[in-house]
């Protein structure tokens, strides 16, 4: 990861790792189920969750594979995870710090490799791609859950223009067609994609990342412009006097094959 980008994610998630730590978007428990359901992990696999964060995904695995490693660069972020470890008494989880462009582990070592709402932070999404194979089993799956962006070009750039105001260690939020591309460039099959929209509140989405006042301010300007028309793709709405939209998510699970 570039070292400016690199300590952008680590300056944005160690500063806000409590409101990660219970945002919505990142605890919805269904949708957790949902991504380890359609991975088809088994109590024989080994896991490796990415940019685990607080560990959410990782400690949802853990109640289904042999092993599970969380990987992530901001130890308070970790902290965090080895809280809810110890909370849940799962004992088949660990936790490290591990940067996903260079992962400390050997040629097809792990049957699963996930990565839950962090790719749009990679600014190489390709190479991250790349390791995450690297480190993925022949016939193993890389299952990937993030945010997708409108295939309408000028929709795409407003909202990861607003993306980036609200969270300076933004990179981009993908089209559905874009992901669908890079995996294709590092020779992963694509054999499940599901959509599942999440409801945001606008408010709880600011706190969250610690978005400053300016900034919130000019957010919500843009926001409430984007109304008509849905210039942003994110169908934002405003009632009551409440702002909300609506994220497009996908949960895509990939197989890795290799070329004797």
């Amino acid at each position: 990861m570039q070292p400016g980008i690199k300590e952008s994610a680590i300056q944005q998630f160690g500063r806000q790792a409590e409101a990660y730590s219970k945002g919505n978007i990142f605890v919805d428990g269904v949708h957790l189920s949902e991504a380890v359901k359609r991975s088809g992990v088994t109590k024989n696999d080994r896991v490796l969750d990415i940019a685990t964060g607080a560990g959410f995904l990782a400690l949802d695995f853990a109640k289904r594979a042999g092993t599970v490693i969380g990987c992530d660069i901001t130890l308070n972020m970790l902290l965090h995870a080895r809280e809810k470890q110890k909370d849940s008494g799962l004992e088949n989880t660990e936790f490290l710090l591990s940067d996903v462009e260079s992962l400390p582990f050997e040629n097809e070592t792990f049957n699963i490799v996930s990565c839950r709402f962090a790719f749009h932070h990679f600014p190489e999404p390709v190479k991250a791609l790349q390791e995450m194979k690297r480190v993925c089993k022949t016939r193993g799956r890389i299952v990937l859950v993030d945010g997708v962006s409108s295939e309408d070009r000028e929709k795409s750039l407003f909202h990861n223009r607003i993306e980036k105001l609200r969270d300076p260690s933004h990179v981009r939020i993908y089209m559905r067609s874009e992901m669908e591309q890079m995996f294709n460039e590092i020779g992963a099959t694509i054999t499940n994609l599901t959509h599942w929209d999440i409801p945001q509140d606008f408010d709880d989405w600011m706190r969250r990342a610690g978005t400053g006042e300016k900034e919130t301010k000019i957010i919500k300007g843009l926001m409430e412009e984007s109304i008509k028309g849905d210039s942003t793709g994110l169908r934002v709405n405003l009632e009551d006097g409440k702002l909300g939209f609506t994220y497009d998510t996908i949960i895509l699970v990939a197989e890795i094959s290799r070329s004797n």
